[in-house]
């Protein structure tokens, strides 16, 4: 029994070449050949597919962390910008306070006792969200000269709640912080993993066109063949004529 094995890329499968003439035989080896080359470059394709998708993946990955730290960023600069505004609120209350808790002064008292400003800053209390009590304990115009008093142990409430949220705030901060930084750390190893990819696709496509330029050449191969063949029985024809 003739087999035929090793032509062109790979190998080709064993074949039984002994019942055919030798057009056959050629002509079976350079299709079983062709074959091999087009199922070669068809692996070779969904290989580097495979791969651009894996990069793509990685690609989106990476803008949507780099997209995430810019708005925790911006998120911490806005918060960053309320705890300023909170620590100034506390800082004025804590110099307005009646050292008497039970004592009334101005919420302007640390800052010249204005009567426009004491208003602001009680508007200011009620913005920033602080419980302010009722009854005997509410803050109002005691001594009735047009600013806004309040007892020394409300302001100091006042002072001890803006601390809670000023806290609050700061940990939305650090957390951003935190999250900003493993966001940095996972995008240079995204990057390092792109980097990986994009040197073996190099490799993989030129692989891919040495397939492209042999399955070419195995196909214009056996076109001509079959050409030759029947140009050669033509030929005969002719001659028998």
């Amino acid at each position: 029994m003739a087999t035929v094995s090793g032509v062109g890329v790979g190998s080709v499968a064993g074949m039984d070449l002994s019942s055919m003439d030798l057009e056959t035989a050629l002509m079976t080896v350079q299709t079983q050949r062709s074959q091999l080359l087009e199922d070669a470059l068809r692996q070779q394709l969904d290989s580097v597919n495979g791969r651009n998708a894996q990069m793509a993946g990685l690609n989106e990955s990476m803008n949507a962390k780099n997209a995430e730290n810019l708005k925790l960023e911006s998120s911490s600069v806005a918060l960053q910008g309320q705890i300023d505004q909170l620590k100034d609120l506390q800082g004025r209350l804590s110099a307005s306070k009646c050292p008497n808790p039970e004592g009334w002064y101005g919420l302007s008292w640390g800052q010249g006792d204005d009567k426009a400003l004491s208003h602001a800053t009680l508007d200011q209390i009620k913005a920033a969200g602080l419980t302010i009590p009722t009854g005997d304990d509410a803050p109002r115009d005691v001594d009735r000269n047009g600013t806004m008093d309040a007892k020394g142990r409300v302001v100091q409430g006042f002072v001890d709640q803006l601390s809670a949220k000023i806290s609050a705030l700061e940990a939305q901060v650090a957390n951003n912080g935190k999250t900003i930084e493993a966001n940095k750390q996972a995008v240079t190893e995204i990057k390092s993993s792109l980097d990986n990819l994009s040197n073996t696709q190099q490799m993989e496509m030129l692989r891919l066109q040495g397939l492209t330029g042999k399955r070419n050449e195995a196909f214009d191969v056996m076109t001509n063949f079959i050409k030759k063949m029947q140009e050669s029985r033509s030929s005969i024809i002719g001659n028998m004529r």
